[in-house]
């Protein structure tokens, strides 16, 4: 089935690829969610949540951390797991949804079964619920409900990110890669909708005959990321963005190591520098078959708290399909120009090194960071 979409959308199943995909699913979707038994970690919004700026692959990559914390009880396992459920505040990338409520739940699938009316109200007096306001505040684990906080973007960080499974040994024995690309893949499930509209762009984009094992993958990601960028409502820039010529000389080295690549992803929310870019190697690689996303809205910007304004006649949904589209895309790639600065294009990597096409990734990074998730983009593991 997998090797047959190579044009088309594909996705892991949680409930049956097994592994730690599973697992994930299967902590999350209790039998009894209305038990006692069952206990909650409600993930909250910020309370100013309409100018919160975190993009797809920071909302994924906080969610993970609050799992962790759920599935351990902040490294306290003996005391049981609980469910990761998140509150229907507006999720400011959800503005003006038109495929159902202004939260995350416009997107993608439901983090568990379990609903909100399953929880205990955050302002129950009976012990049942813990509030948590700093990173290291202790909480009465007997506690039914913990909630985060909602006046910063709390998040603990677990030591052991594996006894949760069941599986003998911790961290060290097991890849961490595998791990994180689960919970990327969990978080990422789209609605019916959006992998409909998904599935509709890979097929324009995409040729027939792509060879994965030939193709070199070129997300670009500037605007926003650069440094001294002057992007309204963005967050601040985060590095020196390397020069289009940077990534095309890893281009050129990627093919001395592999003569046979013949396809190049090239895909940016900077319209500019991916149009450039694009000039580049037409004209001193012209050899490569470039594919790119076809009708990408291409906002300029990678901050989500007002990703409308950014385009003119693009809506948020635009967006976050033309996003996710080009991380699809890359899933069809073996080789990696990139910067893990940017943990968009870590997330990419991360996935298509558990979840791609291709027999196994390569990664090029001329823009390092330095923490296990650039780690795990960079060289797996």
């Amino acid at each position: 089935e997998k090797m047959a979409s190579i044009a088309s959308f594909w996705w892991p199943s949680p409930e049956t690829s097994g592994g730690f995909l599973s697992a994930i699913y299967n902590a999350q979707n209790p039998d009894d969610c209305s038990s006692k038994s069952t206990k909650y970690f409600v993930m909250q919004s910020l309370k100013k949540n309409e100018g919160d700026n975190r993009g797809l692959s920071a909302w994924a990559s906080i969610t993970m951390q609050h799992m962790l914390h759920a599935f351990s009880d902040g490294d306290d396992p003996s005391a049981g797991r609980r469910v990761l459920i998140n509150d229907n505040n507006l999720w400011p990338m959800a503005k003006g949804c038109k495929n159902g409520p202004e939260t995350r739940e416009c997107y993608f699938l439901p983090l568990t079964k379990c609903r909100l009316s399953d929880v205990d109200p955050i302002d129950a007096k009976d012990g049942s619920v813990a509030l948590i306001d700093q990173k290291r505040d202790d909480y009465d684990r007997s506690a039914r409900t913990v909630y985060s906080s909602d006046t910063n973007k709390y998040a603990r960080m677990t030591e052991n990110k594996i006894e949760w499974t069941g599986l003998p040994g911790n961290q060290k024995d097991h890849s961490l890669t595998a791990l994180t690309a689960a919970f990327l893949a969990y978080n990422l499930q789209p609605q019916p909708w959006l992998r409909k509209e998904i599935d509709e762009r890979l097929m324009r984009s995409l040729p027939a005959d792509l060879n994965p094992d030939r193709t070199l993958g070129v997300p670009i990601r500037r605007s926003d990321k650069c440094f001294g960028h002057a992007i309204a409502g963005s967050a601040k820039g985060e590095l020196d963005c390397p020069p289009l010529e940077t990534y095309l000389q890893s281009v050129r080295d990627f093919m001395k190591f592999d003569p046979l690549i013949d396809t190049i992803i090239a895909t940016s929310e900077d319209n500019a520098a991916c149009s450039e870019f694009i000039k580049l190697v037409k004209k001193e690689i012209p050899s490569l078959r470039i594919v790119t996303n076809v009708g990408d809205v291409q906002q300029g910007t990678g901050s989500a708290s007002k990703l409308e304004s950014y385009k003119e006649g693009a809506s948020n949904a635009d967006v976050i399909a033309s996003a996710l589209t080009s991380l699809h895309l890359h899933l069809r790639a073996r080789y990696f120009v990139l910067t893990t600065k940017s943990s968009w294009t870590s997330s990419i990597a991360i996935l298509a090194r558990v979840y791609g096409f291709s027999t196994d990734v390569y990664v090029i990074d001329i823009g390092k960071n330095k923490n296990s998730y650039s780690d795990s983009a960079r060289r797996g593991g």
